[in-house]
């Protein structure tokens, strides 16, 4: 029998360990640092901004400061909180509006009602258990305050491409797909050096459950108390090789083709994003 504190603890260490192991080339290897998707989340922070009056921000899960570069040009006070020290010395805090804390999400060492936006970028996968850091951006946020998640994984798109693992027919793309989401843990343990039971700990919520269903988060959002939520689907199978190959012209029209058809389509999308109130 499972023992869930037990378990708990092993993600958050295992989460530890495995960033701790990315810190120092998380910038350079992440593809959510292409120029391409940095200026789309720009967007909607400046717009998250405009609409709350770019007071404050708080990151969950801020790693090496991906989401506090770019809201420090809009907001006037941008809080980071990691459980990991190596990710948070990346960070630039060269300017006097950034602060950084060092805490578990799900126990955050701040004020009720104190920010006007929370994000949660790529992070949320990680947790062994989303409710208590949902819990606390929700407590963190004033009311009206704005939520939002992003890169997350779909669990149709997972579902699709491990239904795929057994087929020998698989070529260009869709092999490097199933190939990234059924062998991840086998794949990067290799690069960095742990063992793939700890990242797959890590990464409980992709590689143990499978993504995320928009559904079922909706509704745990609701329990909490958000409202206003909706969700997205974000890039595509094959979208950057279209952005770069062919031209974005190209892809913003297969985009719109595969959204105008949801939801049939959407095991085509790799991950989901939130946007909710407080």
């Amino acid at each position: 029998m499972t023992n869930p504190e037990k378990e708990v603890k092993q993600v958050l260490e295992a989460n530890i360990a495995f960033h701790s192991a990315l810190a120092d080339t998380y910038n350079a290897d992440q593809p959510h640092f292409k120029s391409e998707n940095i200026n789309r989340v720009e967007h909607l922070l400046a717009d998250m901004a405009a609409k709350t009056g770019g007071g404050s921000l708080l990151d969950l899960g801020c790693g090496t400061g991906f989401i506090i570069d770019i809201a420090k040009k809009y907001f006037q006070r941008v809080v980071g909180v990691d459980i990991t020290q190596a990710m948070l010395n990346q960070v630039d805090t060269s300017d006097s509006q950034v602060e950084l804390y060092l805490a578990d999400t799900g126990n955050v060492p701040l004020p009720d009602n104190e920010f006007d936006v929370c994000t949660a970028y790529g992070f949320l996968h990680h947790l062994h258990d989303l409710r208590p850091t949902l819990n606390e951006a929700y407590r963190c946020l004033r009311p009206g305050g704005l939520f939002f998640s992003e890169l997350d994984p779909n669990y149709y798109y997972w579902w699709l491409m491990d239904n795929l693992k057994d087929r020998n027919d698989l070529t260009g793309i869709v092999e490097r797909e199933v190939r990234s989401v059924v062998s991840i843990s086998e794949d990067v343990a290799t690069n960095i050096g742990l063992s793939p039971e700890i990242v797959s700990l890590a990464e409980f919520q992709k590689v143990k459950k499978g993504g995320f269903e928009a559904d079922k988060i909706t509704s745990l959002m609701k329990e909490i108390g958000f409202c206003s939520i909706n969700y997205r689907y974000e890039w595509f199978l094959g979208q950057g090789k279209v952005f770069h190959q062919q031209s974005v012209t190209d892809a913003q029209v297969i985009e719109e083709f595969l959204r105008e058809a949801l939801p049939a389509t959407r095991h085509l999308f790799k991950y989901i994003s939130f946007y909710a109130e407080r």
